[in-house]
């Protein structure tokens, strides 16, 4: 199916959908197939991810090191067998799924130093399959007193001269400027509020990910999980090209089954990852072992890095 995407695309905010297109199904809802493996069934799309990178080390032009461990998120499928009047459903888990044309992709997000633990654990319990909707996010009833939420509000593809005015960078070009963290008045909430850590506002055009390098788009591997068979998502080439703290969205789509009426391939399911820190080459803490999810996902051909010690910064190291 073809997505309606040029070479040269880049989403900097909203939908890749025209004004006058079709509605596409809600993110994380049930979608009722046309054609494809799915044709004429409901199904409902669920991630979780599995393991979060830890660290990196900032990417400028040689030596590119991908984000440690590699995220790796589950994907689950559940077809709805039952639904009643008043939208309640029963579903049952699709164990035998063909992973043809199912693909995954990541975006990368800023998020505040205050949301990086160094040491956190990589791999994470499951969670939402999708993002909390905007009424989930009043700061009035879920703000804690007297912590002021934040946001990012300048465009990441914006730099901000002497005068606070702001210059359009060519696309693709990662600014230099570090973003400058704001805070939201209560009252008057960015409209492109798409998740919220704590009480940080994640908007949509503070989205960075241009600066990422490496394999965005991923198809599942089949893979022994917990004793059961399990499709997942591994990361294990990408890289940021600057320093802080980020976060991935993770997006899974299913090119070959198409919705009646609508041309494009929709977001099934969406997932916020865990925080991560990209370092400077210079304060870069070194690499840990391997985690036991990393040595497992090797074996079923996963193109991972394998470390049976903890690897320090020679600078670091010296110091």
């Amino acid at each position: 199916m073809d997505l309606g995407l040029s070479p040269h695309h880049r989403q900097t905010a909203g939908t890749d959908y025209p004004m006058n297109a079709p509605q596409a199904p809600n993110i994380g809802n049930p979608v009722t197939f046309e054609t494809g493996q799915f044709a004429g069934r409901t199904i409902r799309v669920e991630l979780s991810e599995l393991q979060k990178a830890q660290s990196g080390r900032k990417y400028a032009k040689v030596d590119r090191r991908p984000l440690d461990p590699p995220p790796t998120v589950h994907l689950r499928l559940f077809e709805i067998v039952q639904q009643d009047q008043e939208g309640n459903w029963e579903e049952s888990e699709l164990l035998n799924v063909l992973n043809v044309g199912l693909m995954c992709t990541v975006d990368l997000f800023p998020v505040p130093e205050s949301s990086y633990e160094p040491g956190s654990p990589s791999s994470l319990s499951p969670g939402s399959s999708h993002s909390p909707g905007i009424h989930n996010l009043d700061p009035r009833t879920s703000q804690q007193q007297n912590s002021p939420m934040t946001y990012f509000p300048l465009h990441p593809y914006m730099s901000v001269e002497a005068r606070s005015s702001q210059t359009p960078t060519p696309p693709f070009q990662i600014p230099r400027r570090q973003l400058m963290l704001g805070t939201v008045n209560p009252y008057d909430i960015p409209s492109d509020v798409v998740y919220r850590i704590g009480n940080h506002y994640i908007t949509e055009s503070s989205k960075l990910t241009p600066a990422l390098v490496g394999e965005k788009f991923m198809e599942p591997t089949l893979v022994d999980y917990n004793d059961r068979k399990a499709l997942v998502f591994v990361f294990g080439d990408i890289a940021v090209q600057r320093e802080g703290v980020f976060i991935l969205r993770y997006r899974v789509f299913d090119l070959y089954s198409g919705v009646p009426g609508n041309p494009h391939a929709p977001v099934l399911a969406e997932l916020y990852g865990g925080p991560f820190k990209v370092y400077s080459t210079r304060e870069f803490p070194g690499l840990e072992p391997s985690t036991e999810l990393t040595k497992n996902l090797s074996k079923y051909g996963v193109r991972v890095t394998l470390r049976d010690a903890e690897r320090k910064s020679k600078r670091r190291s010296k110091e």
